[in-house]
């Protein structure tokens, strides 16, 4: 073959590459405002054909952050002060999302660059759009700063702060000067973050700094990060109480990466409640960060696990509505994925490569749009039962022998229930299918939607699938597998007009 030849074939080749990737990057965008340039999802298009059995009827509408008027839902925007992801891809997936929270790092090492000297250029647009979205900024400070013999990366120890009077002084100086920029839109400051076993210098970093945050802005709310259990905790709470000031906390966090989502508040949630509330009744606990990444990662939490995107979509759904059971704030882990310097982390709801580019939405996304839309602060909880009673009538795989926990939580939304349900026991699967469960609900229940919650693609139950004994609803046959399902009257779900 001439080289004359090979160049020319090789062009072909590239034009037919071009062409190809041209027309995957306009996939959906007549639908969908938010898919320009994005790739297609094949993971999302694999869910959108799974068959239950029953007869489709529409989708679940989602809702714009600004449409929404409270809910306790927070999404991570975090490590943008170390610059692992970019803000002007990210935030036009922000608001569509529905949370009405947004965590945002600090940066005291990005903003003071020479001493005595702040440019907050860089983290101005993300606090100030956020807020103009709907969304509600709150600023964890942190990490150290070179200037002061300390490091800016996740991990850093915090004595080079706390042991160093130069350094602490300076790091009150710009937490003053944060504080007082943003004043007017951030009201809660979580300090530092994941400071694990070093309570006795994290005590004296959160008090001081809670000081100087109340000197500024006295209704301002003063959040505990994520330290190890008890200990930490408890240096945190004793300084308060020796000082007299356990005025000073409120919230206390922790980030419960649990490879089965469903264990998260009974090994860490309630101990920690129960801790803080032995201080104060005010106090409270914040689920400060938390998710699951979309493949097998080689570090950070929940790894050496063989994650996958439906797993992913699955444990956060379980992780969020298990949450809003308990009243508990609850902040995912995290926007779109993080180039750190390692590696490419995969824990976003929206996929980005190493060039932190968009490249689609994960099922996670579309999964999380559902739950913030649907459970607002006018849907309240009424009711789990952690291990509801049902039969099996068939398997998806009937090599599975075992009984699985069937977790049942009832919300009620403007005085109608709304009953979530899934199987519990196990980590979230990969499988793509249903068993086939019967089982009994309070009350005369008629005219009843089925809906998968990562699509949020709604079906009729029949009404030959219901029966009535006793004062309760009988309800045979009805697809359920390790992720949450909504059952509820058809008049209680919302369902978006059109396609």
């Amino acid at each position: 073959m001439t080289a004359k030849l090979i160049c020319a074939t090789a062009a072909a080749i590239c034009a037919a590459a071009l062409a190809k990737d041209k027309g995957e990057d306009a996939w959906n965008e007549h639908d969908d405002p938010l898919a320009k340039g994005e790739k297609p999802c094949v993971t999302w298009a694999k869910l959108n054909t799974l068959d239950p059995g029953l007869k489709e009827v529409g989708r679940l509408a989602v809702r714009n952050a600004k449409d929404i008027k409270s809910s306790k839902w927070s999404i991570g925007c975090e490590t943008l002060d170390r610059d692992y992801a970019r803000w002007d891809v990210m935030k036009r997936f922000l608001g569509p999302l529905g949370a009405k929270r947004g965590r945002l790092f600090s940066g005291w090492a990005k903003t003071e660059r020479e001493k005595g000297t702040y440019d907050f250029a860089w983290l101005d647009p993300q606090v100030r759009e956020m807020a103009a979205m709907g969304v509600k900024p709150w600023i964890c400070l942190s990490y150290g700063n070179p200037l002061y013999g300390s490091d800016f990366n996740l991990g850093m120890k915090i004595k080079p702060v706390t042991g160093n009077p130069e350094a602490f002084a300076a790091w009150l100086r710009y937490v003053t000067a944060c504080v007082e920029r943003y004043k007017d839109v951030v009201d809660e400051w979580e300090i530092w973050n994941e400071p694990f076993r070093q309570g006795p210098d994290y005590a004296e970093m959160f008090y001081r700094t809670a000081k100087t945050i109340r000197a500024i802005q006295p209704t301002a709310k003063c959040l505990c990060t994520a330290i190890t259990f008890p200990d930490d905790y408890t240096c945190v709470l004793e300084k308060l109480k020796a000082e007299n000031a356990l005025d000073l906390g409120s919230y206390f966090i922790y980030h419960p990466y649990t490879p089965n989502p469903d264990d998260a508040f009974k090994k860490r949630a309630e101990r920690l409640l129960k801790l803080v509330k032995g201080y104060s009744d005010k106090f409270d606990i914040l689920q400060g960060e938390t998710g699951c990444p979309s493949q097998l990662e080689f570090g950070h939490a929940l790894k050496r696990i063989e994650w996958s995107e439906y797993a992913q979509a699955k444990w956060d759904l379980r992780r969020t509505i298990d949450d809003a059971a308990r009243l508990i704030p609850s902040s995912i882990f995290t926007l779109i994925d993080l180039q750190y310097t390692f590696m490419l982390q995969s824990f976003g709801l929206v996929r980005s490569n190493t060039l932190k580019d968009f490249i689609y939405r994960r099922p996670s996304y579309y999964a999380m749009q559902h739950v913030f839309s649907l459970i607002d602060d006018d849907t309240l909880p009424k009711r789990m039962d952690e291990n509801l009673a049902y039969d099996v009538t068939s398997r998806y795989d009937p090599r599975d022998t075992a009984h699985h926990t069937l977790k049942a939580v009832r919300f009620t939304r403007f005085g109608k229930p709304l009953r979530f349900y899934w199987l519990s026991d196990r980590i979230p699967t990969h499988e793509l299918g249903f068993d086939r469960v019967t089982f009994k609900v309070p009350g005369r229940l008629a005219d009843l939607l089925w809906v998968e919650m990562i699509t949020g693609r709604a079906f009729e139950i029949p009404a030959g699938k219901l029966s009535y004994e006793d004062g309760k609803t009988v309800i045979s046959d009805l697809p359920m597998w390790d992720s949450p399902v909504l059952v509820a009257e058809r008049a209680a779900v919302p369902l978006r007009k059109g396609k």
